[in-house]
């Protein structure tokens, strides 16, 4: 097992301290007790080298913006949207 000091932001913490809370409320017997490091190692684990690597993908693409060539080879600009404006759909019309 490899230990690693992450450094993460109060609400994330807390939003796993209160699963962990919610969690041994709900399975009284646990010993030891569900904490909420062991919840953030769970969520960690389930994921593969794919997963990781499409998250950032998509997460990195976002935050670059549209001038900057995609990430995923597969993809081209625009990724397939057309930024034509998109005109008004008419009023509905109650039917007579």
């Amino acid at each position: 097992m490899i230990t690693l000091p992450i450094h993460i932001p109060e609400s994330v913490y807390s939003e796993f301290s209160s699963a962990a809370d919610q969690l041994n409320g709900r399975f009284s017997g646990a010993n030891p007790p569900i904490t909420p490091n062991d919840l953030m190692a769970f969520a960690l684990a389930r994921h593969d080298t794919a997963d990781i690597c499409g998250q950032f993908d998509l997460a990195l693409r976002l935050v670059q913006g549209p001038t900057e060539p995609p990430f995923n080879p597969v993809l081209s600009e625009p990724f397939g949207r057309d930024f034509r404006p998109v005109p008004t759909p008419p009023a509905h019309r109650e039917a007579a």
